[in-house]
């Protein structure tokens, strides 16, 4: 890829974290009819796209860090009393390298 485009990209991105407007290309197509955009224009998002916005909405209410759980967990190991299943731990591991074969 040319380094000049890269340099633009990267000044966009540089720009838009500011806060400062990212001003148009002249060289990029307004869109495919090459007429402006008009103020009617709408966006239709599939239902999975709905799904996955309920989801990561969901997902960000609830904390990182189970800290009870961490706690449990803490307290099992300093008392010699956590035990590993190594071949649940395995089977896992399995499970998931086959999906991404899927």
């Amino acid at each position: 890829m040319d380094q000049g485009i890269l340099g633009k990209i990267g000044n966009k991105v540089d720009e838009a974290g500011t806060g400062s407007k990212v001003s148009k290309d002249s060289a990029a197509p307004e869109n495919v009819s090459g007429s402006p955009a008009s103020p009617t224009d709408t966006v239709n998002l599939t239902s999975d796209a709905k799904l996955l916005e309920r989801l990561d909405k969901t997902l960000a209410s609830l904390p990182s860090v189970d800290s009870n759980r961490v706690a449990e967990i803490k307290t099992a190991i300093e008392n010699g009393d956590y035990q590993i299943d190594s071949d649940a731990i395995a089977e896992a591991m399995i499970r998931l390298d086959r999906s991404f074969g899927e």
